[in-house]
């Protein structure tokens, strides 16, 4: 028994020195990682035409530059660049990791990827091809958030900006915090939700990133017909794109022109509720949108009107309704008549409200979608006029 003991400990010791020496075989010290912040994929100057190649730019974090001369990371912009820039050209992303890391005396990490930026001129080809290493990879964040820029992707990491220490960083946090206030930002993608509409063969609206001289403005949203970018929104036409998505948002609606009798002036939305409804009509659908809508008057340019009068506020409502009608209406008749793209979702309420019909017909959906029709009811409150007397 004795004997029997002695093996037992000795095994015991054995199998928990294995474990103790062999538990950390890959780990890589942290001054070892790139810490990739930001990627971007535009095509490959050197394709041919019976090769497709792509461009990669990796957005890598210098953490000593990060930290600043303070060593607190605070603000952005200073003389010392905080990121570093690598564009490389290959056959597909695995291949360009691969190069990446013959490139550079560190690891690729990318546990703090903040977003993922397609090129214009790649998205009109389609992203199909490449998106597809984001879904698999079990390194990449799926809150990784992913965007469409108006020419280059490279171009947009060159940017940067003088609050943050990376122009990834910047492009994260604006759509994280401006998109509740502004109904010109468009709500933020990321892959998770990118890949469950990939899944399902939805379509998708991703932000727009606009380069202007020196700065990034993310105003507006490319609108993808499958994998493939058809077409843009403007900022205005967002707001739209929004509501029929079914997604309350703050911001400002501005009603100005010869019809305002009130003068011109501008609607601050402080709350407003959205509700989407398909209704089967015979062969078709119609798309049954209930909006309540509450807001001030943030600014007015005009001095002649009694701004306490039940008139007047009466106007500066049924002005505003009218405008939130004739804006989703035009946002939606581009999606349905021209391209056909069902980026706000609707088929998905169809298959929540008819999962029978939506069984027989769903590889159909887009000549039904094409035959969708649009119905608004909305109730407009102006609460506050301001201080001014």
């Amino acid at each position: 028994m004795i004997i029997n003991n002695k093996y037992l400990a000795t095994a015991v010791i054995t199998i928990i020195v294995a474990f103790t020496m062999t538990g950390c075989w890959d780990m890589v010290e942290i001054e070892k990682n790139a810490f990739i912040l930001g990627i971007g994929l535009d095509p490959s100057k050197s394709a041919s035409e019976n090769e497709e190649r792509v461009m990669v730019t990796y957005q890598i974090a210098l953490p000593a530059a990060m930290l600043g001369p303070s060593g607190q990371g605070e603000g952005g912009g200073g003389e010392e660049a905080s990121t570093l820039n690598i564009s490389i050209e290959a056959k597909n992303l695995m291949m360009a990791e691969q190069t990446l890391m013959a490139t550079l005396n560190e690891v690729p990490n990318y546990d703090h990827l903040q977003v993922v930026v397609f090129g214009e001129e790649l998205s009109k080809k389609g992203i199909g091809k490449y998106i597809d290493f984001f879904f698999r990879d079990p390194r990449i964040r799926q809150r990784t958030k992913v965007a469409v820029s108006k020419g280059k992707a490279s171009e947009v990491f060159k940017v940067q900006p003088k609050t943050v220490k990376s122009t990834s960083q910047y492009i994260s946090d604006l759509l994280d915090e401006n998109e509740k206030r502004s109904l010109m930002v468009l709500m933020p993608m990321d892959f998770g939700i990118m890949q469950r509409h990939f899944i399902r063969k939805h379509d998708v609206c991703l932000p727009s990133i606009i380069i202007k001289k020196d700065t990034l403005t993310l105003q507006g949203a490319g609108v993808f017909r499958g994998d493939k970018l058809v077409t843009w929104l403007t900022g205005s036409e967002v707001m739209s794109l929004k509501w029929l998505h079914g997604e309350p948002a703050k911001g400002t609606i501005d009603i100005s022109g010869d019809k305002a009798k009130t003068g011109n002036f501008v609607f601050n939305i402080t709350d407003n509720k959205v509700s989407i409804k398909p209704v089967l009509d015979g062969n078709r659908f119609i798309m049954k949108a209930k909006m309540e809508v509450e807001g001030d008057i943030a600014e007015i340019q005009s001095e002649i009107f009694n701004i306490y009068d039940i008139g007047f506020i009466r106007q500066v409502e049924d002005l505003v309704k009218q405008k939130i009608i004739r804006s989703c209406s035009e946002v939606f008749n581009k999606l349905v008549d021209d391209y056909k793209t069902d980026c706000i979702e609707f088929g998905r309420r169809v298959q929540n409200y008819y999962p029978d019909f939506w069984e027989k017909n769903k590889n159909n959906w887009r000549e039904y979608f094409a035959n969708t029709s649009l119905e608004m009811e909305v109730d407009v409150k102006l609460r506050r006029v301001g201080v001014i007397k």
